[in-house]
């Protein structure tokens, strides 16, 4: 399910990279989210038919934070973005078509999110997994 409040904040339409990778926005909740990735040529390896691992690393980079986006609340006003300041990914599994990373904060703060996404191929195997942390900016004023 996607809540169009937490759509707005994730506002997938102005991430330029997200369109030309192919990511889709599958489900945002607050600290949930779950994007989606389609296998095509242009993200493969030199072995036809096998996702990127940069790809892959990109999928769960933009689900952490997206994940962390839909933290904000309605009226902050100081909330200026997040960006990444750490990320870890483990590859489990060659990725060979539709991916779905499954991203939820574990813990945030007025400064910081942690994050853990889960990439998983359509029959559900497990494919990478990754941990993100975010730097929440803020306004000064």
């Amino acid at each position: 399910m996607i809540d169009e409040s937490f759509l707005e904040l994730i506002a997938p339409e102005s991430m330029k990279y997200w369109t030309l990778l192919g990511i889709q926005v599958e489900e945002a909740e607050r600290g949930h989210v779950r994007l989606s990735l389609e296998m095509k040529d242009d993200l493969g390896t030199r072995l036809p038919g096998i996702m990127h691992g940069g790809a892959l690393g990109s999928l769960i980079d933009s689900a952490a934070g997206a994940a962390t986006a839909t933290l904000r609340e309605p009226n902050d006003e100081t909330w200026n973005g997040q960006v990444t300041t750490d990320l870890n990914v483990t590859f489990l599994a060659a990725a060979t078509g539709r991916v779905v990373a499954t991203a939820h904060v574990l813990r945030s703060s007025r400064s910081f999110a942690f994050v853990q996404v889960e990439v998983r191929a359509m029959d559900e195997s497990l494919v990478a997994v990754g941990r993100a942390t975010y730097t929440i900016i803020r306004r000064k004023n």
